[in-house]
C-alpha cells in the first residue's frame, strides 16, 4: 500500500443538492498544478449559513467514496440528485505512484430512478496527465452506460467507450471487455472504472506498453484510495452518542500487509452492550491510542473497557458483553454520563491520530464542532493546520477556528446557488479574522453575499403568527412605521 499517495485537490459540483454550480479548489491545488508537490498543512474548514451548501460538499464526498470503493450510490441519495441525469461530480486528485507522478480527473453523472429506486451511474470520464518537465501527455476513458435500460439489454447493445490514443489500449481489460463490465455494472449499480471485477484482472494483468502501465497505476490509486485511506463521517453518528446507545469508534489502523477502516460500536446503552468477539477484540486494541492522545486534550481522563462475561450463541460465534467507563482522578463512572462533547472527541480522536500522522489519510467531518467546547476546538485546529500530514476537511458553525487558522484555511458558502463557494478576500495580517468574517456577514464586500439577512421584525412576526395558528399565506415585510423611519433617514442623508 506504501506505494502510492492520493491527495484531492479540486471539487466541483453541478445541479447537486441545492447547488447549480460550486467549486472548491484545496490548498494543494497550486502547488500541484505548478510544481506536482504538496506544500501546505491541508485543512480545510467551510462556514456558511444553514442550508447553503456546506453539507453538500460532505455528501457529495460520501457518494464519491462509494465509487471509489466499487459501491453502489444508496438510494437514501436520490432526493438530491436530479431526474434527468444533470448532477455531475467531478473531482481533481494528485497521485504519486512509485516513482511516478499523475494529476487526474474523475467526472461522474448521476440521475435518481425512482421506479427502480437506484441512483444510476449514467456517465463516467476517467482523465489523467502524466509528470515530466511540466504535466503533459493528457489521457481520457469517457463512458456512457446504456444497460440501465432493459430494452438495450435484449436487443444486445453496443456500448461505446471513448479513449484517447486509442491503439495503445486495444489488449487492455476495460476495453477489451466493455460490453460485459457494463451489464455487470448497470446490475450492480457500481462504477465501471472501480469495481472488484476490473482491479481483480490487474492482478494477473502484465502491462504491455507505458500507457496501459499509467493508466493502471492511476485506476488501482483511486480505487485503493477509495477503500483505504478516504473517510467520511456525516452527522447521523451524532444521533447515536446523543441518545446514549453507542459511541461510534472511527478508526484506522495500518501494518505491514492489513489496513483496518471501519467505524466500531463502543456500545454505552441500557442493554444489549454485547458484540462479536473479533470486533471487541478490535475495540481493545485502538483504546489504548486513544487514551494517549485524550490525556493531552482532556486532563486526568482515560477510558476503560471492562469485560462482564464471555458467552457461545446459536451461531457458534462467541459474543462478548461489556461495560464502558470514564476515569477521572480516581473516579470511575459509565461513560454514558459523560458530555455530548467527549464522547464527540472519542468517537474521531483515533482516526484524528492516523490523520495527524500519515499523509495518506483523508478525513471528511460535517459539523466538527458539534458538542465539543469552542476553546478546545480552536486549540485541535490550530495544531492540525500547523502539524498535521493528512488532508482534514470539515464543516463547522464555531468561529473560534477563524481566530486559530490563516484565512487560506477556510471557504465560505454563499446564498447563490450558482457560485456556492468562495475564499474570503480583502483580510490583511492585523484583521481579527473571526471579527472580519462576522463583518463581511453583516455588511457585506465579498464578491458573493455570504448570508441572507432576515429583518427581526418579520422573525417576531412570523412567531407570533405561528403561536396564534394562522395558517393562511402571509406576505412578510417591514411595517409601515419602520419603513416610514428608513425613508425620513434617508431623506435627511440626501439633504
Amino acid at each position: 500500500m506504501s506505494n502510492f499517495f492520493t491527495r484531492i485537490i479540486k471539487t466541483e459540483l453541478f445541479n447537486f443538492k441545492n447547488v447549480n454550480y460550486g467549486q472548491i479548489k484545496y490548498l494543494n491545488y497550486s502547488s500541484v498544478n505548478s510544481r506536482a508537490k504538496i506544500e501546505n498543512n491541508d485543512v480545510l474548514g467551510i462556514y456558511g449559513q444553514n442550508g447553503s451548501g456546506k453539507t453538500a460538499i460532505i455528501e457529495a464526498m460520501d457518494i464519491l467514496k462509494n465509487l471509489l470503493s466499487g459501491h453502489k450510490v444508496p438510494f437514501d441519495y436520490s432526493g438530491i440528485i436530479r431526474t434527468d441525469g444533470s448532477t455531475r461530480i467531478i473531482t481533481h486528485f494528485y497521485i504519486e505512484y512509485k516513482n511516478s507522478k499523475y494529476k487526474a480527473i474523475y467526472e461522474v453523472s448521476l440521475k435518481s430512478n425512482f421506479d427502480k429506486k437506484i441512483i444510476e451511474i449514467c456517465n463516467e470520464k476517467l482523465s489523467y496527465y502524466t509528470r515530466g518537465a511540466t504535466w503533459k501527455s493528457l489521457r481520457s476513458f469517457a463512458f456512457s452506460n446504456p444497460y440501465y435500460d432493459n430494452s438495450l439489454i435484449l436487443n444486445e447493445e453496443k456500448v461505446d467507450i471513448s479513449v484517447s490514443h486509442k491503439q495503445h489500449f486495444e489488449d487492455f481489460p476495460l476495453c477489451k471487455h466493455i460490453n460485459s463490465l457494463a451489464l455487470f455494472c448497470s446490475q450492480k449499480n457500481a462504477s465501471v472504472f472501480f469495481n472488484n471485477t476490473l482491479i481483480d484482472s490487474f492482478v494477473s494483468y502484465e502491462p504491455n506498453n507505458q500507457e496501459c502501465s499509467n493508466f493502471t497505476a492511476v485506476l488501482t490509486s483511486l480505487f485503493y484510495f477509495g477503500n483505504c485511506y478516504l473517510s467520511v463521517i456525516k452527522v447521523n453518528q451524532l444521533s447515536d452518542i446523543n441518545n446514549d446507545y453507542v459511541v461510534p469508534i472511527n478508526i484506522f489502523r495500518e501494518s505491514d500487509d492489513t489496513i483496518v477502516q471501519a467505524c466500531l460500536p463502543l456500545l454505552i446503552g441500557n442493554s444489549n452492550r454485547e458484540l462479536p468477539e473479533s470486533i471487541y477484540n478490535e475495540l481493545k486494541k485502538v483504546i489504548p491510542a486513544i487514551n494517549i492522545a485524550l490525556k493531552s486534550i482532556v486532563p486526568n481522563l482515560k477510558i476503560e473497557i471492562n469485560e462482564i462475561k464471555k458467552e457461545v450463541k446459536p451461531d457458534n460465534k462467541k459474543y462478548v458483553t461489556f461495560d464502558v467507563y470514564s476515569i477521572r482522578e480516581n473516579k470511575k463512572f459509565l461513560i454514558k454520563y459523560e458530555s455530548e462533547g467527549i464522547k464527540r472527541i472519542v468517537s474521531l480522536l483515533h482516526y484524528l491520530i492516523s490523520l495527524y500522522n500519515k499523509r495518506e489519510i483523508c478525513l471528511i467531518v460535517d459539523e466538527l464542532d458539534s458538542g465539543i467546547f469552542e476553546y478546545l476546538l480552536g486549540e485541535l485546529l490550530g495544531v492540525f493546520s500547523e502539524e498535521a500530514k493528512g488532508q482534514l476537511i470539515f464543516t463547522s458553525h464555531n468561529l473560534r477556528a477563524f481566530e486559530k487558522m490563516n484565512s487560506k484555511h477556510f471557504i465560505c458558502s454563499t446564498t447563490n446557488p450558482n457560485n456556492r463557494y468562495i475564499n474570503l478576500v480583502g483580510i490583511e495580517k492585523n484583521h481579527n479574522q473571526r471579527d472580519f468574517y462576522l463583518r463581511t456577514v453583516l455588511l457585506g464586500g465579498q464578491k458573493e453575499e455570504l448570508y441572507d439577512a432576515l429583518n427581526l421584525q418579520t422573525i417576531s412576526y412570523a412567531f407570533k403568527e405561528a403561536y396564534a395558528g394562522n395558517t393562511k399565506d402571509v406576505k412578510l415585510d417591514f411595517s409601515t412605521n419602520f419603513k416610514n423611519i428608513i425613508e425620513n433617514n434617508a431623506n435627511k442623508d440626501v439633504e
